[in-house]
């Protein structure tokens, strides 16, 4: 964990954030474009679960954001962007089984 692979972003940390932000970022801009709703009515309404099942296929970017990484021998920042697709799965399983 040292300072010079923070800075050319091989870091676990950078690829938590970007994983967590890029998917909620796409969701915003597929839900402004194609209907009137925002993230916070899904959030307040959790039986509205239609869109959410269609909005599933943004954390798709995520492979991609992680097959970048691979590329370009970024290691830890790929398994950033894993570790972020955890846990949006596992926020998903309990949007699911518990709202």
């Amino acid at each position: 964990m040292s300072k010079s692979d923070f800075l050319q972003f091989n870091h676990v940390a950078i690829g938590v954030v970007i994983g967590l932000i890029v998917p909620v970022t796409a969701m915003h801009f597929i839900l402004s474009y194609y209907s009137n709703f925002t993230l916070q009515f899904l959030i307040d309404n959790p039986m509205f679960s239609g869109i959410l099942d269609d909005l599933k296929g943004c954390l798709f970017i995520n492979l991609g954001i992680f097959f970048l990484f691979y590329w370009l021998k970024k290691d830890k920042s790929a398994r950033g962007v894993v570790f972020a697709t955890f846990l949006y799965g596992a926020l998903y399983l309990y949007y699911m089984f518990f709202m």
